[in-house]
């Protein structure tokens, strides 16, 4: 059973990517920044179902990106990566998926709840789901930065897809192109997904100990 789960955990890498591209694509065009308090709650009364699938799917491609962290923590570690690399890349993905549910969360508010908010509130939740970004941001550094050293170290899946995540990390906190990093961060996981699936789990030679009795002087005189 543990040999079977430690081939297709990456697998989870898989549907986390498929969960966010639907979440993103399903998230249309919500009210901006500027929208008039009528428009934001107007939008969410006609599109409260859509919005609440959005939220759930994202939430959930969060959870399987921890999973998928964790297995590849698990593979790097076991390829010969450092600990703190192994463990470090599945914390970012912790943060960043904790940073990212939470905002996700103001989206499911909005959704839930627009009949019973003011419209002054429901313009500050807006705001919120639009913009707080920041926390999630880190743990896609981390993550990426991280991780992305930890596959080169252990070829797995191979190095040059670990200097490939460690380049998204760091794009991830560059303004101009912080969304399609973040973006792109989900594709590099669903795509080492399958290619980590592939290879399977690695061989990990059984050492039996070598155990060498001395011989025992008991019962051995002094001639």
């Amino acid at each position: 059973m543990e040999r079977w789960l430690g081939k297709w955990a990456p697998f989870s890498g898989v549907v986390a990517g498929v969960l966010v591209a639907v979440s993103v694509l399903a998230n249309g065009s919500t009210p901006a920044n500027d929208a008039r308090p009528g428009q934001v709650v107007a939008f969410y009364l006609q599109n409260g179902a859509i919005q609440q699938a959005v939220a759930i799917c994202g939430t959930l491609g969060m959870a399987f990106f921890v999973f998928f962290a964790v297995a590849l923590a698990l593979r790097t570690r076991a390829s010969g990566a450092g600990g703190w690399l192994a463990y470090g890349a599945a914390a970012g993905a912790v943060f960043a998926a904790l940073a990212l549910a939470s905002l996700l969360a103001f989206t499911w508010i909005l959704a839930d709840d627009i009949r019973f908010l003011t419209p002054s509130s429901a313009q500050t939740l807006n705001v919120l789901a639009n913009d707080f970004y920041l926390p999630s941001l880190a743990g896609f550094f981390v993550f990426g930065v991280v991780g992305g050293l930890a596959s080169a170290v252990s070829r797995a899946p191979v190095r040059w897809m670990g200097w490939v995540l460690f380049a998204f990390g760091i794009c991830a906190v560059v303004p101009p192109v912080t969304f399609f990093a973040v973006l792109a961060v989900f594709l590099w996981v669903a795509a080492s997904g399958i290619w980590l699936v592939a290879q399977g789990p690695p061989d990990v030679a059984e050492r039996e100990p070598d155990v060498r009795l001395a011989p025992s002087s008991l019962g051995q005189g002094r001639g």
